[in-house]
This record gives structure tokens, C-alpha cells and sequence, in this order.
């Protein structure tokens, strides 16, 4: 079994389980990458009510075993950090044990200080001898700086990012293979991983990239006079700036640009981005669309918008740029680490100054004024989805886990 601890929670309504969409779905592009001596996918992960009210996105259910992915329950994600400690953390352990009894290969992260929850099954790994793969995809710690507000925040972010970064430290010295998502990571931890590799992770098809044809001919009406059309496509989070997004726009408008944005998702932020919408100056120019299933449809919406805006508050990583790649729209963002490392890997992006919405905005009119200055980014951005698709991705990460577990086996003999 390929075993994939995880924070991320299985979700029970009776004797059925379910999975958050998106996850179900890496999940399904996990196992079909597997190589054949790793057996099937198992995920353990604690549980949640399907009926919380703090679900907030789709469900969809599984069988357990009924795709190859076999699902184990285990204690309730609400416990605090104290229960954790004191009591469901045996629970965790026991449950931990007695599946790793078929593991080939152990799949996991580290999530939490207060509660390492997939961190633990890092640990069985170790101790078993099993292959270890560790997956980490953001700096934690330095987003928690960039989030923190007063004093008692920033002395809790310096403390909680020191410990965070200890353990990842001992994930990436001890692990057969680690996963580390983008330069500044590889920067961060590389050098002191056994054996660590860049990547960045995407979950759309080549055959869903934008065709050249179909690029070309959005790029052509670039030199119209039309509306700049601007799209976010992703959770509503207030880490995320959306806030900011709308600020941007709302100050490019009042200057006389020709902007409109469309945001496609939803949480329980969009009732406060909404109130901010209804400002008579946004009238008709920011609009609210809703979640869309993942696939091609949505790739080929997004295909009709000119750029990605994306004006996150503190480091993100998220797979959207990807998937804004792939339907040929350049990226215009706040310039945090990870999209100033697009900028200067791609060349399909436009950095706005983080916070700063009034200069923002000026780029943003600049853009508005010229359209065709996003000519050669999209182009960029297409020949960068080819080079990031799913496939593409898997692959390489299949080849790097058999390379892992290969040497891992190989020293086991030398050493017998």
C-alpha cells in the first residue's frame, strides 16, 4: 500500500465517507500514477460530520477500496490541542500502526505544531524502514510573519515558525525523498535534505491547455477597445487579498480604466467581498459568478479572460496560476516570493507592489490603456502549462518515489 497520512479529513454521513472535492481529485491522479509494486492508495486521516457547518465546500463520496483508494477514518478533527495530547493521539498512533502493516511507501507533511498529525506517520516510516516521501508546499512561517498583526501575533509567529521550521529540518534529513514546492523552499530546506526535489503541483490535463489556435485568437482582440477582463478562480480566504483585488479596481476605474473582474468560487467570506462590490462605482464591473466543477469547461471559461489576479496578503503557492497558465492567462499579482519566482521562471507575469493599491492600480491602467502589452506573457504562460500539466507532474513525481524506494531497498541488501 502507498499510504498517505493527512490532516485533511475524511468526512462521515452515517456508514458513507466522503472527500472534499479537489482532494478526491488529486487523489484519483495520485493513484493512476503509482507504479504497480507500490500497491494501492490508502489514506488515513481524521473525521469530520459531512453535516459541520464549517465544511464550506463540495463533497463527494467514496467507497472505501472501490477505486483503489481505501479510506481510514480515525479520531474527530474538532478536538483541541490538549484532547489531542491527552487522549485521541493514542487513538491516532494505534490507528497509524496497524496500517502501516502493507505499507511500501509512506506518503505525508507536516501540518501543524500543536497537532503533527501527518508528521506521525512519518514516524512509523522511520521507524519501520519504510520508504518516505515528505511533501512541503508553502513556507508556513514565513506567511505567518507576513500575516501577523501586533505585537502578541509577531512574538507567537517568530516562536510557532522556529519550531515549525525545526521539525521540517528533521522531515527533510530523515525522509528518502522530499517534495519541496518551488525555489525558495528548495533554498529554505534543500540543503539539508537527503534527497530533496523542486516541484510544483497541478491537477489539469494537457489536453485541457488552451489550444494556440483558440489563444490566438483572444490575443488578436487585444488591440480593441474593450474592457480589460480580470478573473480570480479559487477559494475566498482573507489571506488570499480579495479585498485588496476589489480596492485595485475600484481605484483603476476611478482614474478612468476600463477594467471589469469576475471571481469564480465561494466560502463564507464572498457575503463581505459582496457588500464590498456594491459600491455604485463597481456597478456591472465586479461580478460574483460562483464555484465551478474542476475540469475542462472551467479551463475553457477562464480561457475567455484576458489575466489572473491574484493580490494575496503573504505567501501562497497556490495551483490557480497553474491553471491560469493553462488557459493561456498571464499572471497579474502581488509580488510575493512565490509569484516574483514565477515572474523571472515563466515570464508570464506582471508583479503589482504588495499593499500598495494606489500603485497597483496605476499599473493596472497602464495595462488597461494597452492591452497588447499582455501579448507575449500569455504566449509565455501557455508554453509554461505544457511543461506543468498534470501529467507531466505525476510523472515525475512516480519516477522520483520508484528512484527513492529503489535506493532505499538497495542499501537494505548491501546492509543484510
Amino acid at each position: 500500500m502507498y499510504i498517505v497520512p493527512i490532516h485533511v479529513p475524511i468526512y462521515v454521513e452515517g456508514q458513507k465517507l466522503l472527500l472534499a472535492s479537489d482532494w478526491l481529485r488529486a487523489l484519483r491522479l495520485l493513484r493512476d500514477s503509482l507504479p504497480k509494486e507500490f500497491g494501492e492508495l490508502k489514506v488515513i486521516a481524521p473525521s469530520l460530520s459531512a453535516t459541520d457547518p464549517g465544511v464550506g465546500q463540495k463533497l463527494e463520496p467514496l467507497v472505501s477500496g472501490s477505486e483503489g483508494i481505501h479510506l481510514v477514518p480515525s479520531f474527530d478533527l474538532r478536538v483541541s490541542a490538549k484532547a489531542y495530547w491527552l487522549r485521541h493521539r493514542r487513538r491516532w498512533i494505534a490507528d497509524l500502526e496497524r496500517e502501516m502493516g502493507d505499507a511500501t511507501v509512506v506518503h505525508a507533511g507536516y501540518d501543524d505544531v500543536y497537532r503533527p498529525i501527518a508528521y506521525e506517520g512519518l514516524v512509523q516510516a522511520w521507524k519501520r524502514g519504510i520508504t518516505s516521501v515528505f511533501v512541503q508546499d508553502t513556507d508556513i512561517s514565513m506567511q505567518m510573519r507576513e500575516l501577523a498583526r501586533g505585537a502578541k501575533q509577531k512574538l507567537h509567529a517568530r516562536v510557532y515558525g522556529a519550531l515549525y521550521d525545526r521539525a521540517c529540518l528533521r522531515c527533510v534529513s530523515r525522509s528518502d525523498l522530499s517534495l519541496l514546492k518551488g525555489a525558495h523552499l528548495m533554498q529554505l530546506f534543500g540543503r539539508d535534505a537527503k534527497n530533496p526535489k523542486e516541484f510544483h503541483d497541478t491537477s489539469f490535463a494537457r489536453a485541457d491547455v488552451v489550444p494556440t489556435a483558440a489563444l490566438e485568437a483572444r490575443l488578436a482582440t487585444l488591440a480593441e477597445k474593450r474592457p480589460l477582463r480580470l478573473v480570480y478562480c479559487g477559494r475566498f480566504e482573507a489571506r488570499k487579498g480579495l479585498d485588496h483585488s476589489i480596492a485595485i479596481v475600484r481605484a483603476a476605474l476611478a482614474h478612468g480604466a476600463d477594467v471589469t473582474f469576475d471571481l469564480i468560487g465561494d466560502s463564507i467570506e464572498r457575503a463581505q467581498l459582496e457588500q464590498l462590490a456594491r459600491d455604485p462605482a463597481l456597478k456591472g464591473k465586479v461580478r460574483f459568478l460562483g464555484s465551478r466543477p474542476y475540469g475542462g469547461a472551467l479551463l475553457r471559461e477562464l480561457a475567455g479572460y484576458d489575466a489572473l489576479f491574484f493580490t494575496p496578503l503573504a505567501e501562497d503557492t497556490p495551483r490557480m496560476i497553474f491553471d491560469g497558465y493553462a488557459a493561456g492567462l498571464p499572471l497579474v499579482g502581488y509580488d510575493i516570493d512565490y509569484v516574483r519566482e514565477r515572474d523571472t521562471t515563466e515570464h508570464a507575469t506582471v508583479c503589482l507592489p504588495r499593499n500598495e493599491i494606489d500603485a497597483s492600480a496605476r499599473i493596472l491602467m497602464q495595462i488597461a490603456a494597452d492591452h497588447t502589452r499582455l501579448v507575449p506573457l500569455s504566449r509565455a504562460a501557455r508554453v509554461a502549462a505544457e511543461h506543468h500539466s498534470s501529467e507531466s507532474w505525476y510523472e515525475r513525481r512516480a519516477q522520483w518515489t520508484l528512484e527513492a524506494h529503489t535506493r532505499r531497498h538497495s542499501s537494505a541488501r548491501r546492509a543484510d
